[in-house]
């Protein structure tokens, strides 16, 4: 029996529920953190009705199915010890190849067994491969697929991918025929896939079967396979429907519905993804067309997640634990080690393509700490880092790793025609530069970017078109910049630890290699007509002068623009730390002031089991109190990285700030604190000193100084 949980009120149309089934569907990972995403194996159609009821009957025997995959060790794992990927044209293989064949070949025979029997159930039940319904509608969704194919090969071809090398799989996977369903609502769709944690060393990779029931207007996700570890799916069988008042979550009643992981995933799915759910479908369009606006689109999300948890697991740690910058080690490293496997799996992809025998060279401009540059060659990538400071991370890598320090000027000094591709990863002002400097290196030079701060050829971006917001118009300016030097630009995104995280990639030329002069002179005049004087000249009149070839000698070279300015080595300290000390206090007590313009009683723990109330003031948006600043305070702010969010962040102890909103904290008694006994004590309480009814701890559980006698000494505290 299905059991209703919640119904969510909504006024929606079906498509609109159907496009936000859509996101929830093909990118579990948007709600679910513990999901990397999920890989289509077999899609089924049919026009007849069925029950799911029925079907859940059907399969209940194989859905009860135990998979013998126990994850006991990281390296002993099936799921990584038998995942390889080509490398200096060679089968790397992680762990051992010989102990764990036999038992990853029969885990393997287990699973395609399972999904045959699934399958067969649900060809019974009157669903017909997509592959099988090649003269109807639903063959245009078949996403590259060969209509004659095999659909046990590509199967097979999906499974075996645990045990051979990336290269030799078939990245194309099926696509759900989302606009038939729009287009046709007697439709009903089923789907076995499989869904990819992200820590493949804790979860086991679980199959799963969704039906789209296109005439109820219903989508039922159903856990195919038990495992021994923790599931990264519910484990519970639920559907989502529509009906002409909402939304409604229900849940299949079976001998485990009632177990505390089962009500455990209940619970998570009322409160996380039906609100969701409801949101997405007041924002889908009537028509039910959803954007696509996911990431890694260019790669199949399989081969990221297998190789980005092998080459953390071989990186990742020992790089953490090495790391000597003052930088945060977690944020660069993994986020390095992402684009290192993106890079890996487009390369891949490119050798493939054209039959290339050797791996692909590179330079990384602006290379930073190096790490990219470290992971590339030790992965079989010659390649060499330039940036204009060296890192203290540098002398830690092997020899082997070639880092230069050096300002790179756009010039004919700065051109690279023997390696192959340039990279640019969070390259500031040289972002704009490395289409050009890969253009004119050599025809076949390519490049990738992941634009950040946004900068023009000699100057900061003056921003096109004001109904786009700063990134997303710099984004298109650096497409048009790689179209304008003759390249096709395809457009990503990446999963890294960065609200800057779109790449864009310059892999194929639109012109052909005799055609070179002609676009070096289309590439110098775009130059010119972008330099300073030359905008300050179109401002000025309406006209542009002048836009012929304009370079300038330094030296022994030629520079392509001549107020081009790279960054200082030593770069200013801009997180509001070095403000002075008397606007810092001005401005915390401003925002001070305006929270507690609003009272918000509540009660505070002074000591165990003992309470006092306390006015915490109210909440308010970081953009209305910037609305309410003083010119003179809001210019104090306007060249620190992060303003008003930064200085309140800076002040934690006084101001909590999520998702854009600031409240004043709540004092913590100090057997509540997370801090080293060495530094209770050590600094004067704010709230003491500035809050309208002081701080409503007792001196002796707050962990700060209720005024100068109870202030320790920091010259009295132990060193360890």
């Amino acid at each position: 029996m299905e059991k209703q949980v919640e119904e969510l009120p909504l006024e929606a149309l079906p498509c609109q529920f159907w496009g936000a089934v859509k996101i929830y569907t093909e990118k579990p990972h948007i709600i679910n953190r513990r999901i990397c995403g999920a890989v289509n194996l077999w899609i089924g159609v049919t026009h007849d009705n069925f029950s799911r009821q029925r079907v859940l009957g059907f399969l209940d025997e194989i859905l009860n199915y135990d998979v013998r995959n126990k994850v006991e060790n990281v390296h002993g794992s099936p799921i990584l010890s038998g995942i390889v990927y080509d490398n200096n044209n060679s089968t790397e293989v992680i762990g051992s190849k010989s102990n764990n064949a036999d038992s990853e070949g029969a885990d393997c025979q287990a699973e395609l067994n399972q999904i045959e029997k699934i399958k067969d159930v649900l060809c019974k039940c009157g669903l017909r491969s997509l592959q099988e319904t090649s003269n109807s509608d639903c063959s245009d969704n078949m996403c590259g697929q060969e209509k004659g194919a095999s659909e046990d090969n590509d199967l097979k071809d999906h499974d075996h991918f645990k045990f051979s090398s990336i290269a030799n799989v078939n990245t194309r996977q099926l696509d759900i025929p989302w606009q038939q369903l729009l287009q046709d609502e007697t439709l009903k769709i089923a789907v076995i896939r499989r869904v990819l944690p992200k820590q493949v060393e804790k979860f086991t990779p679980p199959l799963e079967i969704v039906l789209i029931d296109g005439e109820n207007v219903r989508v039922s996700y159903f856990a195919a396979s038990k495992t021994a570890v923790p599931s990264v799916v519910p484990c519970t069988n639920y559907s989502l429907s529509f009906t002409t008042t909402g939304i409604g979550l229900s849940y299949f009643e079976d001998n485990g519905s009632e177990s505390p992981e089962a009500r455990a995933s209940t619970v998570w799915l009322q409160k996380n993804v039906l609100p969701k759910l409801k949101k997405w479908s007041a924002e889908v369009q009537e028509g039910g067309d959803v954007e696509d606006k996911g990431s890694l689109k260019l790669i199949n999300v399989q081969e990221y997640n297998q190789l980005y948890q092998q080459l953390k697991i071989k990186y990742g740690k020992a790089l953490v634990k090495m790391w000597p910058e003052t930088t945060d080690p977690l944020k660069y490293v993994y986020e390095d080690i992402a684009i290192a496997t993106y890079l890996i799996l487009i390369w891949q992809q490119e050798r493939k393509k054209k039959g290339l025998t050797t791996n692909q060279t590179f330079v990384d401009l602006g290379c930073g700490n190096g790490l990219l540059v470290h992971i590339l060659s030790s992965e079989g990538h010659q390649g060499l880092g330039i940036d204009i400071k060296k890192r203290h991370i540098w002398d830690m890598f092997p020899k082997h790793i070639q880092l230069k320090e050096e300002a790179i000027e756009p010039s004919d000094k700065n051109l690279f025609p023997a390696y192959d591709w340039l990279i640019g990863n969070h390259s500031d002002e040289l972002t704009p530069w490395i289409p050009v400097i890969a253009a004119k290196s050599k025809y076949t030079t390519r490049f990738f970017v992941i634009p950040c701060c946004a900068h023009d050829f000699d100057c900061k971006y003056r921003r096109k078109y004001t109904g786009r917001s700063q990134y997303s118009d710099y984004l298109e300016y650096v497409k048009e910049v790689g179209s304008v030097c003759g390249f096709e630009v395809w457009q990503d995104k990446l999963r890294i630890p960065s609200t800057k995280r779109v790449c864009l990639i310059g892999q194929e030329r639109t012109y052909s290699a005799l055609e070179t002069p002609q676009m070096n002179q289309k590439i110098d005049q775009f130059i010119r007509k972008r330099s300073t004087k030359s905008i300050e000249s179109q401002t000025r009149d309406g006209s542009c002068e002048n836009l012929g070839i304009n370079t300038h000698k330094a030296g022994n070279h030629i520079l392509w623009t001549e107020n081009f300015k790279a960054r200082d080595a030593v770069q200013a300290v801009r997180n509001c730390t070095q403000l002075e000390k008397t606007i810092k206090d001005d401005l915390v007590s401003t925002v001070a002031r305006m929270l507690m313009e609003k009272k918000h009683i509540l009660e505070v723990e002074i000591s165990k089991n003992s309470f006092v109330t306390w006015d915490r003031g109210g909440s308010m948006t970081l953009g209305d109190i910037a609305k309410r600043m003083e010119p003179n305070q809001l210019s104090a702010l306007k060249n620190e990285c992060g303003g008003l969010q930064t200085l309140l962040k800076n002040h934690k102890h006084i101001f909590n700030i999520s998702r854009g909103v600031a409240n004043l904290q709540i004092p913590i008694p100090v057997w509540r604190a997370k801090v080293s006994s060495s530094h209770i004590k050590t600094k004067l309480c704010w709230f003491h000193i500035n809050h309208i009814t002081g701080c409503p701890l007792p001196s002796q559980t707050c962990v700060y100084a209720h005024g100068n006698s109870d202030l320790k000494d920091v010259r009295e505290v132990p060193s360890k």
